[in-house]
């Protein structure tokens, strides 16, 4: 049975990435929380030339660090 690293998924965000509303980041694809503190709402962002779309929005900001990471090497 394979075990998983939830360290893994815990959001890198330097202070100056979380001033700006960026939790996680690797290789321009980000997380944001486009929630509140208390109902938050986990937007994976996909970096452009001009703007950045949201590819989706997770609760739990571990599903949204693990999306953001494989489309970060998969991309």
């Amino acid at each position: 049975m394979e075990t998983i690293n939830l360290k893994k998924y815990e959001p890198n965000g330097t202070k100056e990435d979380i001033e700006i509303g960026i939790l996680h980041n690797l290789n321009g694809f980000y997380v944001s929380n486009e929630g509140t503190r208390k109902n938050p709402n986990y937007h994976v962002w996909i970096p452009g030339i001009t703007h950045a779309n949201c590819d989706s929005a997770y609760n739990e900001i571990s599903l949204a660090v693990c999306r953001c990471n494989y489309l970060a090497k998969n991309h």
